[in-house]
Parts: structure tokens; sequence; C-alpha cells
């Protein structure tokens, strides 16, 4: 068997319990801090901005050494930040404690995160790209339906401390393990072609405005589809991120929510998420890429409309938005991956994927502050929700426009190859 499914094995099991402990199960344990230490939203929510800002700052620096060394090796690095980071969870005291902990778990994530985890994918996979991604994102969204569950009998009785625990345990064997025995660098490292083939197959890179191996840094910063690439995954990561953090908490304390169906609600978005990263990362393989995407933020707006409408006499609403809401989050992270490497994969993939990155991270982490300051001043989440929702619907416009920007490219790219013939 090609040895990148093992690879991927890899990849999937280490990002899923690194993205869907660090953050989709946390949020869980806010209500609680807010409970046992007298913390308001803002106080548990702040170190999770930091968290991403701070991703956000380093990650150009890090990832721009993923074309000269060794991946693999700040993966295996990353996985041991996360365990330590864990491990001094368990002893906070104050919110500075906290912060330091988020300090640790964003150097981890910037290790061994969402970077290096698409540019080992993109370098084993070509033909097969779409599914890999899919594939990839989808343990995320396992690992946030399933975590939430495994530690909700130990939330719900106010054993936050022992449910650290037990997400220690659960990275040591994800990430640690197969960091060390699984994930290689690149095919060559094991004399292999991406997709298993006994040549490289360079007509199936996909092509952007630069040469044919795509791309340099400078030639993508003087194109138009990097600034509305930026754009959208910026504006989609603030309100997606934003939400994520904040949703426990609206529901909980707006929505009377109890801790016992809380995790319940959020398990079914993940799990929804999960099945839309699936399927989006199929067709990401046999359609166009960019109209899937605009389908998909499409989704977050119709989520977020039924969360807007929601009330404590309907929570099957609730529901309906985990759904909706959540296959729109699926297919909106895996298609804004799959463009990206539409227009710039290549030999300066890593360095412009982790600009592209510093940006949604950044915006990630400033729609967690945004959001949580502007509840405060309009006193409930509900207005909140509707400027999401104005938010994402300049996002499907901007999608829109990367979908003509595509279009002529590849009619440009169609007129070169017939002249040349």
């Amino acid at each position: 068997m090609f040895y990148g499914w093992w690879v991927l094995l890899g990849i999937f099991s280490s990002y899923t319990a690194l993205v869907g402990i660090q953050v989709y199960t946390f949020p869980l344990f806010y209500p609680v801090l807010i409970k046992e230490f007298g913390w308001s939203s803002k106080d548990v929510t702040s170190p999770a901005t930091i968290f991403f800002l701070t991703g956000a700052i380093i990650t150009p620096f890090v990832s721009s050494l993923f074309d000269r060394y060794s991946v693999r090796l700040f993966m295996i690095a990353g996985s041991l930040f996360t365990i330590a980071g864990l491990i001094a969870y368990r002893s906070i005291q104050t919110v500075t404690h906290l912060i330091l902990v988020y300090l640790v778990l964003a150097l981890a994530q910037v290790c061994s995160g969402q970077v290096p985890t698409m540019l080992v994918v993109t370098r084993w996979f070509k033909r097969y790209r779409g599914i890999a991604v899919g594939i990839t994102l989808m343990g995320t969204s396992i690992g946030a339906a399933v975590f939430p569950l495994v530690v909700k009998p130990l939330l719900a009785t106010g054993r936050w401390r022992e449910a650290i625990s037990v997400l220690i345990s659960i990275c040591v064997v994800m990430i640690v393990l197969p960091s060390v025995l699984l994930i290689r660098s690149r095919p060559e490292d094991k004399g292999l072609y991406p997709d298993g083939e006994r040549f490289q197959a360079v007509a199936s890179e996909p092509q952007g405005p630069g040469t044919q191996q795509g791309p340099t840094l400078r030639q993508a910063l003087r194109t138009p589809a990097f600034y509305l690439l930026a754009f959208a995954t910026g504006a989609c990561w603030f309100c997606i991120n934003g939400l994520i953090q904040h949703q426990t908490i609206f529901m909980n304390t707006e929505l009377g929510v109890s801790m016992n169906v809380l995790p319940v609600i959020i398990s079914v978005f993940f799990w929804s998420s999960l099945a839309g990263r699936l399927f989006i990362g199929y067709l990401g393989d046999r359609a166009d890429k960019t109209l899937i995407m605009l389908a998909a933020v499409i989704s977050l707006i119709l989520g977020l409309l039924i969360l807007r409408f929601s009330h404590p006499g309907n929570p099957l609403s609730l529901y309906g938005y985990a759904v909706v809401y959540g296959i729109g989050f699926s297919g909106t992270f895996t298609m804004i991956q799959l463009v990206i490497a539409e227009f710039f994969a290549g030999k300066s993939y890593g360095k412009i994927l982790g600009i592209l990155t510093m940006v949604d991270v950044g915006a990630g982490g400033l729609g967690i502050t945004a959001i949580a300051r502007m509840q405060s001043a309009f006193g409930s989440y509900l207005p909140v929700i509707e400027i999401l929702m104005t938010l994402c619907f300049a996002v499907a416009v901007v999608v829109a426009i990367l979908y003509r920007l595509r279009l002529k490219i590849s009619r440009q790219a169609e007129a070169v190859l017939s002249a040349s013939h």
C-alpha cells in the first residue's frame, strides 16, 4: 500500500486530537471555570484570544522554515508542547496562569497544526488531494464531536482537572506516537512520488499565475486572488472561531441550556461537520472548488439565521443550527484549503499558506474578543449574530468574485496551451 495513506492516518490522528481538544473542547470548560473562580466571560475567553493572536504572529516565521527543514521534527516538538501545556492547565489558579498555558499551546499549534498538516498532505497527494484534505479536516470534527462527550460526566460534576488528565492520555496516544512513528515530511523521504505514482505528474499540480512550480511569494502578493482569499479566510474565521468560543456561553446563559444537554448539542454540531467534511472533500476532486465553497458559506448564513431565532422555549432549533452551521463550517474550512492550493500550490506554498493562516488565525482570535465586547455593549448575543450574518454575506460575494477570477485564469491557461500546440 502507498505509504502516503499511513502518513495520512498519522496526520488524521494528530490533527483530530490537537484541534479537537485545544480549539473545540476547551470552550466547554468556560462555564465551569466561571463558576469555580468567579471569572467573567471575558476572563475565560481572553486567553483564547491571546492563543490565536500569538499563533497568527509566529506562524509566518515558523512556516517559512517548513520549506527548508523537516516538518516532521516540528510536529514532534508540537506534540510535546501540547502535553506540557495540558499538564500545566491542571494547576491554574488565575487568569494569568491560563494565559501562560495558552501561549504554550499556541506554539504547539504552530509547530504541528494547520500549516504543517496541510503542507504534508499537499506534498503526499495531488490527484487525491481533495479527499485527503477532506479526511484530514474530518478529524477535527470527530475530535470535536467525541471529546466533549468524553469529558461531559466530569464537567457536569465540576471535576474539570480530572477531565484534563483524560485529555492528556488521549494526546499521548493520538499526537505523540503518530508524529514519531507514522508521519514523514515528503514522499521523497521514502523514495516515492505523490499518490504513489512511478513518476511525478507535473501536469496534475494546480497551476497558479506563476511558473509550472507555482508562483513565488512575491508573485502571489501581486495577484488580486491573494487578497480576496485573505479576506475570505479571515472573515470566515472571525465568524466561525468567534462563535464557537462563545456559543456555549450563549446557549447556557441566554437560552438556559443545561450542562447535561449542552455537550450533546456541541457534539451534534461536530458530527454534522464530520459528514460535511468527508462529502465536501469528495466533491472537491469532482466539481469546481470555489462553487462548493460558496455553497458552504451560504450554509453558514442559514445556520446563523436559525440560531438568531432560537429561544429557550424551542431547544430543538439549536439542533437545527448545529447541523446547518456545522456543515457550513466544515465546508468552508475544507474548501478554503483546496482553493488556496488551486491558486498557489508550488515551491512557495508553505510561505504563502503561512501568511494566509496568519490572517485567519489572527482574525479568529480577534473574533473572540470582538464578540465578547459586542455582547457586553449590547447586553445580548442576538445583535452580534446579526452582524456575523452580514459579514458572511460579504464573504459569499468575495467567493463569487474568486470563481470568476479562477475561470479567467483557466481560460488564459487554455489559450496559452492551444497556442503552443
